[in-house]
């Protein structure tokens, strides 16, 4: 397992995306810091970058690797190898590469301009959606032959967890606004990993209070440690079950 995952993690870093991704957090997270003069505002600004660009590339760049490395994973895959192993070493390399990429990109800025519980936050639940996508994108390939057809279920989980489903969210609360629907909203929410992310963030900037009785019952749940730790619990096995799945697909998979 660790063979595989040293020499796929040496293929990703000659991997000129992995780069490149690291370039342009670095390029986008130095500007909006030297733009805005309050690094609170600046903060506010890079999370919305960092909660939808990380997910997006995370994701389809882990379904285009996976179909560019497929020969070679067959022929693995023939070797006195379990498949369990190869996929894990695939998918750890793969989070490897693309967590570091993030951390150079988004890390050295917020820890240079912004060293702040809001910083953290920040940098915590990149880290976590770049696994929890890195995982997402495994599973989707893994279970489908088509690249293309592979492609546009990513993107289409990506819209949906971007934007479909916070409208749906929002549809509900305004359909229900006679009703005590808040505490529903609250688990709900925690089934999107980038709302959940979201979430958390703003309560670090104390924007809870900006949406009324909605933000106070957010705060009341995530703002203590234990709604802290159910939220990277959550974000946890967010990385996990789609990881899982990606292993078991592919040990029963007939290539």
């Amino acid at each position: 397992m660790w063979k595989v995952y040293k020499y796929t993690l040496l293929d990703l870093a000659r991997n000129r995306f992995a780069l490149g991704y690291a370039l342009l957090l670095l390029l986008v997270s130095v500007g909006l810091f030297m733009l805005e003069s309050d690094n609170t505002k600046a903060l506010i600004s890079l999370t919305q970058v960092v909660l939808a660009l990380v997910p997006l590339l995370a994701l389809i760049f882990t379904i285009i690797y996976f179909y560019n490395q497929y020969e070679f994973t067959v022929l693995l895959a023939v070797q006195p190898l379990r498949r369990q192993s190869i996929t894990r070493a695939q998918f750890l390399a793969i989070g490897t590469a693309l967590l570091v990429s993030f951390l150079f990109g988004v890390g050295f800025p917020v820890v240079a301009y912004a060293p702040s519980p809001i910083g953290w936050t920040l940098l915590l639940t990149g880290a976590a959606l770049t696994l929890v996508f890195c995982a997402l994108g495994m599973f989707i390939a893994v279970g489908q032959r088509d690249r293309a057809k592979a492609v546009g279920i990513g993107l289409a989980t990506w819209v949906f967890m971007v934007l479909v489903y916070d409208s749906l969210l929002l549809w509900l609360m305004f359909s229900f606004s006679d009703r005590p629907i808040e505490p529903v909203i609250v688990p709900l929410a925690a089934l999107n990993p980038i709302d959940l992310s979201r979430i958390l963030v703003m309560l670090k900037v104390d924007l809870a209070a900006l949406l009324g009785y909605t933000g106070a019952v957010y705060q009341k749940f995530f703002g203590g440690a234990g709604g802290m730790l159910v939220s990277f619990v959550a974000l946890l096995l967010w990385m996990l079950l789609p990881a899982w799945g990606a292993v078991r697909t592919f040990a029963r998979k007939d290539l």
